[in-house]
């Protein structure tokens, strides 16, 4: 029993993957520069304005709200709602159909815009790069760009952070007849949250779904701490990407609305460093099954190219998965690993393909670590994805190069009494471990979220009878998918059958 238990877990849970996860702007100065300037407080907050340049040509449905940072009056935690000043030049052409562009964060699909006295609040939904540039060709020149200085942006307090409003969203749904189950209360009637000021460095700690999460970014890598802890469940975990200096280098053309060469390499990739411990009070009378994008954009200001404001970017994605079979079980494990080369991917000939990583080679392995104490077999799947992002607007709406790593762990130990009652005559050790690890890298130029983001905002954008979007838009679509290493392992050999 104990071996179809663990290799049930292993077949089925560890292949769980992320990719199936106040105020105006002032004119006062930030305290941090780009291109040798120090940015106004406006600046810091919502981005830098983009600029019109010979060399540049947008679509014609895009407007320039001219003033930028300084015709901004508040954004919601969501970067969907930004509220502007309604005599800024260009604030009026803001109606349904139109994209937006009022800063390097501010770019989007106009759904929605209603004044109220002298101020414009303007909905917008995610487009693809070329939906906002029709010609240009954007380089990173000679020097590659330093992920350092980061700059982090917080939408706690988004609909997607908050489980209560994500469950319903998923129950509305439409159901195979087509039907959608009524709520009593829609995430579109809830209190949306406004951004709060952006901090220089990674934020001590935020929550969402239920989990505080401390994420650290960049110069010793991308990665986050979770904690979990609900009297019943008990969870604390980190994943981290580990990386050296990290820096990247770009290239991105474009000609009459079509992406002609692409190119995204960031480098500085060292390593991946896994540690898990999960405890359960009340075993198979529940289960945690969470997925959820960590609320920090982690962003370095690039500067204008072309009159283009960029955006160096990191994002993080989180599953979380239990498999508890007894009270008072628990199960954790460790493990290190040593990757090297350039991550990234190009575009070439009409060809995409992604740089090819060494490893990872083990430092320490997840099996060797897997410990545990129970009367039955437990398990947990760990999937972490972090997203680079190179290009203009916010959040995991970014429009431009996005490349992903995704990070897919699951340890499970069998039954404490398992060495009492031996599988096959004559064997004694039957306390079985497994653990497996898998990474995947996606990339694709033009934009993708989460599954559970775009659930709520479409649940949300109902109210203005807006056309759903989709999770990804660009080329690839869907973004491409490609695994670099996939290894499970059992102990003792007998587990696996």
């Amino acid at each position: 029993m104990a071996r179809r238990w663990l290799a049930a877990v292993l077949a089925a849970v560890m292949l769980a993957g992320c990719g199936s996860v106040g105020g105006g702007g002032g004119d006062g100065d930030s305290g941090y520069r780009v291109d040798g300037r120090e940015l106004t407080e406006g600046e810091f907050r919502y981005g830098l304005a983009p600029r019109r340049h010979d060399g540049v040509t947008l679509q014609p449905d895009v407007v320039l709200v001219e003033g930028g940072a300084g015709a901004v009056r508040s954004v919601t935690a969501d970067g969907l709602t930004w509220t502007i000043d309604a005599g800024a030049k260009g604030a009026a052409d803001l109606v349904p159909g139109k994209v937006m562009f009022a800063t390097a964060r501010g770019v989007g699909r106009v759904v929605d815009a209603r004044r109220s006295g002298d101020t414009v609040a303007v909905t917008i939904a995610p487009v693809s790069f070329t939906e906002v540039v029709r010609d240009g060709t954007f380089a990173s020149g000679d020097d590659p760009v330093p992920l350092d200085g980061v700059v982090s942006y917080s939408s706690e307090g988004a609909l997607w952070t908050d489980p209560q409003a994500v469950t319903e969203a998923e129950a509305a749904q439409p159901s195979p007849a087509g039907r959608s189950v009524p709520l009593r209360r829609a995430p579109a009637d809830r209190e949306r949250v406004e951004m709060p000021r952006p901090v220089a460095g990674a934020p001590k700690s935020t929550s969402t779904n239920g989990f505080t999460v401390t994420p650290t970014c960049c110069a010793g890598g991308v990665g986050a701490r979770l904690r979990y802890d609900d009297n019943e469940i008990r969870i604390e975990a980190g994943v981290l990407l580990k990386m050296n200096k990290p820096s990247a280098r770009f290239h991105l053309a474009v000609a009459g609305g079509r992406i002609t060469a692409a190119e995204l390499q960031v480098y500085g990739g060292a390593g991946i460093k896994v540690d898990v411990s999960a405890a359960s009070a009340i075993g198979h009378l529940r289960q945690l099954d969470r997925t959820f994008t960590i609320p920090i954009d982690f962003s370095v200001p690039v500067g204008l190219i072309l009159g283009i404001p960029f955006t160096l970017s990191a994002n993080q994605e989180v599953l979380v998965k239990t498999a508890f079979s007894a009270k008072n079980g628990n199960v954790r494990a460790s493990g290190e690993y040593a990757i090297d080369g350039t991550l990234g991917f190009g575009y070439r000939d009409g060809g995409w393909g992604a740089y090819k990583i060494g490893g990872p080679h083990i430092k320490s392995s997840l099996l060797d670590s897997v410990r545990g104490v129970s009367v039955g077999a437990n398990g947990i799947v760990l999937d972490f994805k972090t997203t680079f992002r190179l290009g203009i607007g916010a959040l995991g709406f970014s429009a431009g190069l996005n490349f992903g790593i995704v990070v897919s762990t699951g340890v499970a130990r069998g039954s404490a009494l398992a060495q009492f009652f031996p599988l096959v005559p004559g064997e004694r050790s039957l306390d079985c471990r497994g653990a497996s690890l898998t990474v995947d890298t996606t990339y694709n130029v033009g934009y993708t979220i989460p599954a559970v983001v775009q659930k709520v905002v479409n649940f949300f954008l109902r109210v203005f009878n807006a056309k759903p979007i989709a999770r990804s838009g660009g080329v690839p679509d869907p973004p491409a998918r490609r695994n670099i290493f996939s290894r499970a392992q059992y102990e003792p050999k007998g587990c696996q059958a």
